[in-house]
This record gives C-alpha cells, sequence and structure tokens, in this order.
C-alpha cells in the first residue's frame, strides 16, 4: 500500500509540473521564475556554483528550512551518495561520501571528510553533531578536496558557512513543538552598530523527549537537552579592511545512543544467565523501540569555538587571514552487552553473585589552533590565483574505562601539528576554455601517548599489550594535487574533466590493546587518485539547473576499524590498513522552476564502492572456516578482496517539491511541501557480518503551512517525518555474549513517524 501511495505521489508531483511548463510554454521568459544563482566558496574564493569544476550540492538557507534540515545527519537527503553511519555516540558515527568514510575508536585517526565551519575545520567529526542553527548555505564537497581542505578532506568535505550581519536592524524568534516530545525555541536579533560596524546574534534552547523506553526504569532514552549561542562582531575600519569575529558555545547532554535487540537465539547465555531475562515485556524485532537495561547512558558535549577573519583589499587581490581556536570536551558513559540485570545469578549456584555486564565511558577534550594566510586575486584577468599558508596545532586527551567484565582502563594523548603551502590558479585559455591547477604541500608530526592504568595489569606476554606506558612519534610530508580542464559549451552549459589525489595523513591506533608495536609503526597514511567527468547546465531560460558527474576514485591502504577475537571471546578494536578499494559511479543533481510557484529538486547516485585488496582482515564474530575464516599464524583472518564498504549504497535517491499557493483573500500565502528518498540495502559492517544487512527502504517527510507576505514575517508549517513509519537501523551488530547469542539495533530518531508544528515570527 505504501510503494502504491509513494507512486500515485509521485504521478500527481509530475503531473504539475507537466501542467505548469505547458502553461509556461510559449511565454516570454521571466527572470522571476528563474533559479537562483548559487554563490558557494568551494574553492575558497566566491564563485558561482555551476562554475566550479567539481561535484558541489548547495543548499541555501531557504531549502534548509524548507526541507526540515535541523542536524548533521539530515543532510544525507539533500546530497546524493552521502551517508552517515550513527553509532551509541557521537565519537563512533562516520560521514561517509561516495562510500568513504572513517569509523574508528582512535583520537589519533582524523576523518575522511571534513567538516569546515566558516573556515575553520573541526579536529574530530564527532563535533559535527551538535545541530545546525543560523546557517546561510551548507556546500556538499564529493571526491577528494585535500589540494584546498587539507588531509582530512580525502574524501570530501561539508562546508558550513553561517549567517552574517544583515544591513538593517532585525530578528526573528521561532520554535517547534513535536508529537515525540521535542520543545525548541531559537531567536536572532541582527543589524548595525553604526556605519562601520554590525552585529549577529541568535541562540537556541532544545528539550526533546527519547523515543527508546527502558522497561527497567520507565524512562524514555536517546532523547536531547542542548542550547547554544554565537556572536558575530563585522567591522570595517577602512574602505578596504573587513574584520570578522565569531565566537560560538554549545553544551549537548542526551540519553544515549542506546541499542535495542533485533534478535535473541533461543538458549543464548550472556554472563552465565540466560539472555532471554533481559527480554522480559519486550518483542525484539526490527520494530523494538524497548530495551531493559540496568545502566542507562549519558553523553555530554560541550563545545567552544572562536574565529577571526581579516581581509585586505589590496587592489588586484586580497590578502585574508582567518584564525580559528575551538575547545571541545565530550564525556560518556554506556551500556556495552545490552543486558537487563545489574547482578547476575550463577546458573550453576543460584546463590553466588556475578558482576553485572559491562559499562564504558571517559571524557574527551580536544583543542586545536588553526591559522590560514591567503592572498587571492580578485577581478577579471587572464590568469586567477590563490596562494596560501596554514598551520594547525591539534592536542586531544582521552581516558577510557571498562569493567567489571573484561575490565579495562587507559589514558592517552594525541597531539599533530601540521604546516602547509598550497596554492590554486585559473588560466583562461580562452573565452570559452579554462585550466584550473591546485598544488599542496603537508608536513605534519604525530605523537601518541598511552597509560594502562588497569587495576589488574600485569606484565605483557610477548610484548602484547602496554605494562605502564608506550608512547610514539612519526612524521611525514606528502604533496597532493589536482588539474581540471572546463569548456564553455554554450551560455550556462559547462563541461569538465579532472584529476586529483587525495591523502589522509598516519595516525596512531589509540585503542583498548595499544602496544609497543602500534606505538612504534602508527597506521600509514591513506591515499588516493580520482578521475571526475561532468556537467554542468541550466537550460529552458534557467528553469531547470541539470548537473551530472561520473568519478573513479582508487584508494591505497584505506584505514579501516576491525577487531580480533581474544581467547577470552573479548574483542579488541584494531585499526587497519586496507590495501587497496576503488568508489566509481554516477550523480545527477536536478532543480526547477517551471512557475515561480513551484521548485523540485531531485538527485541520484549510482554508487559501486569495492574493496579491491584485503587479504588479511579480522573475521567477523563465529565466523567458520566454511563462511571464509581461516586459520594464519596462531590468528584467523579472511579475505574481503571484491566486498562492499560498509553504509555504502549502490542506489541512492531523491525527489523534493515545494508549492507556493497563492491566497489572494488571505493576509498570508500558503504552501506545500512533499520529500522522497529512498537507499538500495547495505550492509553496516565493514567485515561483512552476515546480522549487518540493512534492507532498502524509503522515507516520505511533508509539510503544509502559511506565510506572511512580506520576507520574513512569519511562517508556520505543519510537517511530518517518515510518514509511513518505516523502520530502519543506522547499526547493526552482536551483543551481549561472545557467542553471538543476540543481534543489537541502534534505530535513529528519524525511523519513526513523528508529526509537530514549527512557527518562525521576524520583526
Amino acid at each position: 500500500m505504501n510503494r502504491r501511495l509513494l507512486w500515485m505521489a509521485s504521478a500527481a508531483m509530475i503531473a504539475t509540473s507537466g501542467q505548469a511548463w505547458a502553461q509556461a510554454a510559449g511565454q516570454a521568459p521571466d527572470q522571476n521564475v528563474a533559479l537562483d544563482e548559487i554563490v558557494v566558496t568551494a574553492q575558497k574564493r566566491e564563485q558561482n556554483l555551476q562554475d566550479v569544476p567539481a561535484a558541489v550540492s548547495a543548499v541555501s538557507a531557504e531549502q534548509l528550512e524548507a526541507r526540515n534540515v535541523a542536524q548533521v545527519t539530515d543532510v544525507v537527503r539533500v546530497s546524493p551518495s552521502l551517508t552517515v553511519t550513527e553509532n551509541t555516540n557521537a565519537t563512533g558515527n562516520s560521514i561517509n561520501l561516495r562510500g568513504i568514510g572513517t569509523f574508528s575508536f582512535s583520537i589519533g585517526i582524523e576523518p575522511s571528510v571534513a567538516v569546515v565551519v566558516d573556515d575553520v575545520a573541526l579536529l574530530q567529526q564527532a563535533q559535527a553533531f551538535s545541530g545546525l542553527n543560523d546557517i546561510a548555505r551548507l556546500e556538499v564537497l564529493r571526491g577528494p578536496q585535500g589540494t584546498l581542505f587539507g588531509k582530512n578532506a580525502a574524501a570530501g568535505v561539508i562546508n558550513i558557512v553561517t549567517q552574517k550581519p544583515t544591513k538593517t536592524l532585525t530578528g526573528s524568534v521561532g520554535g517547534t513543538l513535536t508529537s515525540d516530545g521535542e520543545k525548541r525555541v531559537e531567536g536572532m536579533v541582527s543589524g548595525p552598530i553604526s556605519d562601520k560596524a554590525g552585529f549577529r546574534l541568535n541562540a537556541f534552547y532544545g528539550d526533546r523527549d527519547g523515543y527508546i523506553k527502558n522497561l527497567n526504569t520507565g524512562h524514555k532514552l536517546n532523547g536531547e537537552r542542548a542550547y547554544g549561542v554565537r556572536g558575530r562582531l563585522e567591522l570595517d575600519p577602512t574602505d578596504n579592511l573587513n574584520i570578522s569575529l565569531t565566537a560560538a558555545h554549545t553544551n549537548t547532554k542526551t540519553d544515549g545512543q542506546v541499542r535495542t535487540f533485533r534478535s535473541i537465539n533461543p538458549g543464548a547465555v550472556a554472563f552465565g544467565a540466560p539472555l532471554a531475562l533481559s527480554a522480559v515485556g519486550l518483542t525484539p524485532g526490527a520494530d523494538n523501540y524497548k530495551i531493559r537495561i540496568d545502566t542507562e547512558p549519558k553523553n555530554t558535549s560541550k563545545q567552544t569555538t572562536l574565529t577571526s577573519r581579516a581581509s585586505l583589499d589590496l587592489g588586484g587581490a586580497s590578502l585574508v587571514s582567518i584564525t580559528g581556536y575551538q575547545d571541545w570536551r565530550f564525556r560518556f558513559l554506556e551500556d556495552l552487552d545490552t543486558l537487563g540485570s545489574p547482578t547476575l545469578l550463577n546458573a550453576a549456584d543460584p546463590t553466588s553473585i556475578l558482576p553485572k555486564g559491562s559499562t564504558a565511558g571517559g571524557p574527551f577534550h580536544s583543542t586545536n589552533l588553526t591559522q590560514e594566510l591567503r592572498l587571492v586575486s580578485s577581478g577579471a584577468r587572464k590568469l586567477d590565483y590563490l596562494f596560501a599558508l596554514f598551520y594547525a596545532d591539534g592536542d586531544s586527551n582521552r581516558s577510557y574505562a571498562r569493567g567489571p567484565n573484561a575490565a579495562t582502563s587507559w589514558a592517552a594523548t594525541a597531539t599533530t601539528k601540521t604546516m602547509a603551502a598550497f596554492t590554486q590558479m585559473t588560466y583562461h585559455v580562452g573565452e570559452r576554455t579554462h585550466l584550473d591547477g591546485g598544488l599542496r604541500f603537508n608536513h605534519e608530526v604525530v605523537e601518541a601517548t598511552f597509560v594502562n592504568t588497569t587495576p589488574t595489569a600485569t606484565p605483557p606476554a610477548n610484548n602484547a599489550s602496554c605494562l605502564i606506558t608506550c608512547s610514539g612519534k612519526a612524521k611525514d610530508d606528502h604533496i597532493t594535487y589536482k588539474v581540471a580542464l572546463r569548456q564553455d559549451l554554450a551560455d550556462d552549459v559547462m563541461a569538465y574533466a579532472s584529476f586529483s589525489t587525495g591523502y589522509k595523513g598516519q595516525g596512531f591506533d589509540i585503542s583498548t590493546g595499544f602496544n609497543p608495536a602500534r606505538a612504534a609503526k602508527p597506521v600509514r597514511p591513506e591515499t588516493s587518485k580520482a578521475y571526475e567527468l561532468g556537467l554542468k547546465s541550466r537550460i529552458l531560460d534557467r528553469r531547470v539547473q541539470l548537473n551530472v558527474t561520473g568519478f573513479l576514485t582508487d584508494f591505497t591502504d584505506f584505514q579501516a576499524q576491525g577487531g580480533v577475537t581474544q581467547p577470552d571471546g573479548t574483542i579488541v578494536p584494531q585499526l587497519s590498513n586496507v590495501g587497496s578499494l576503488r568508489s566509481k559511479g554516477v550523480e545527477v543533481e536536478v532543480s526547477a522552476k517551471p512557475v515561480r510557484a513551484l521548485r523540485i529538486d531531485a538527485s541520484a547516485a549510482y554508487t559501486d564502492a569495492t574493496i579491491r585488496e584485503f587479504a588479511n582482515a579480522p573475521c567477523y564474530t563465529n565466523q567458520t572456516l566454511a563462511q571464509g575464516c581461516r586459520p594464519v599464524g596462531g590468528a584467523n583472518f579472511q579475505d574481503l578482496s571484491g566486498k562492499p564498504l560498509a553504509n555504502s549504497p549502490k542506489f541512492k535517491y531523491s525527489l523534493a517539491g515545494v508549492y507556493d499557493v497563492a491566497m489572494p483573500d488571505m493576509p498570508f500565502d500558503g504552501f506545500v511541501t512533499a520529500e522522497y528518498t529512498h537507499q538500495s540495502a547495505v550492509m553496516l559492517d565493514l567485515l561483512g557480518t552476515p546480522i549487518s544487512r540493512q534492507k532498502a527502504y524509503g522515507v516520505v517527510n511533508a509539510s503544509i503551512g502559511v506565510a506572511g507576505r512580506d520576507e520574513g514575517a512569519y511562517r508556520v508549517a505543519l510537517f511530518v517525518n517518515n510518514l509511513f513509519d518505516q523502520h530502519y537501523a543506522s547499526s547493526l551488530g552482536y551483543t551481549g555474549s561472545s557467542n553471538a547469542g543476540a543481534v543489537a539495533q541502534l534505530l535513529p530518531r528519524n525511523s519513526k513517524r513523528y508529526v509537530g508544528v514549527r512557527a518562525r515570527m521576524g520583526f
């Protein structure tokens, strides 16, 4: 029934579009109907999106509001070939582009996809999962971006640009209420201080109930309470000097994320007790939003960022200085075993008590100081150029404790110092032919210190682990480059071909099991070679924008998180270099505005991301010889060559429409939005665990509302998320016992239907 309704909705949208085109046919061009041009900073200078020889999705503030994009996890709906793998806390999340992303427990490993806020890259990817607020534009750059954005952009960049101060005094207040218990308020005020200074101040507070019920306590878990504030001061002390100062702080507390049981094997035992005891009152399955756990998780994230940007106009060029400082503190406590009893009876001796199952927790603290200096040409010229110097000093500390089962505790630090010089130039060979090239030299020094604080630590056998302290230091130099040829085939039609190299720096696998061997030999750098063909066009009086990209990227020494099963049944995380992998495919993005009242946005991606060579990969839990797990030198390995990457759907597409309804007899106009996003089946585990397969699914979101005719006056929308209540998991894995007695799943909030109202009033 759901599929039939989806086809009917799609047919209605196409029919509406067809009628609109028919009405517009034969009419004189209406410039007010044409799609707005989007100016992006994908190449660290302001450019029209359609002139950039790279695959870029750009979403304006209006589109973000219309499609209710409020979190980084929502961005998967507006960009093809983007997925997000969620875990039990933000430090285990992974942003993936074209199938490529880094999931790692280590604070010494950087992400494959960089998240950049106002020209400053976040040190830890987990910092990005604190919500979006007061955003002017969001850009998703797909493919290696290391030439301009550095060594943590091997697979791409999410570039977030916040709003600037306004020329006149303005402000707004808004709020959101939902059926699943979300209450959010936000406000903004902006305007001039004098003819040479302006300000913008925004703040928000949100409180959302959880949606997973803990039957042990009656509490709802996976809820969130957050607040934040950002202030921006814009100064123009002289006609050729602009200074921008920004300070922001967010505080986010969550009760999760917790996992629920998808299945429990009959008779399964964990820590001496039947697993069925932890499932009393709930029914395991894909739609199980109940759990019975003894330790309720708590996560707290506090982040402060300071950014200074100064731009001096030298006439034919501008000198730009960007200084950033970030301080991020994160603390978590989670239940590792998903068991429901604080104590367990020994089945062999009911009078004896076993300790409760494992919990894990500990604080993170990261700081990062960055400085970038650019010289950027301005005005029309035969050769456009950008020269830049970059410096970063990042420091991360983490303490970890797990127990009482498989007890371990440790404290570690990871530091990275980076110096780089890079350039990008565009030579206009002719009026319609352009050659783009970029080059970056990167030098970095990484260090790690690991202190084993486990109370029962004993002298290691064969140097297997650090008894007290292990430390390591390494340095690396690398050059990345990019070249692109673009040809203007006609007005508003451009084709390009590009080749680029990518690089993600070496790092220490700082996690349980860290040993002198890891300290002496960090995980090798990850490198890539990327080929891209693209077509960017605007046709039919700029009412239709069609962008098509074909890509092929080969990765060498891809850094992948796995695990090694110990003799006692516990799994020790281990980061490995995959021999090689390849990501290839086609992406299509279409925006259309047949009439002023209707806008349609569609995107689709075919991505084939596979491992080409990984002969000695760890076996998944309980993998047998018949399933490919073979003994090699006292350990067990499998060959993953030819297998798909985790959370990389072969097909992913979305269709969204916004229709403005004129209501001349009313003091307001109406609007209707609808969106459908679909992705094919994926394996959520790199090691290929059979139970980690998430089947294909599609989600429908919609809204209806009214808005004042004056720009920014007021807007009220009634919306529904996941209209057909399509359940899906963002992670799947064994839990509770070394004998794989149960499968646990993480069900994100958007996997469940909820409705809400969102209102905003300007002044």
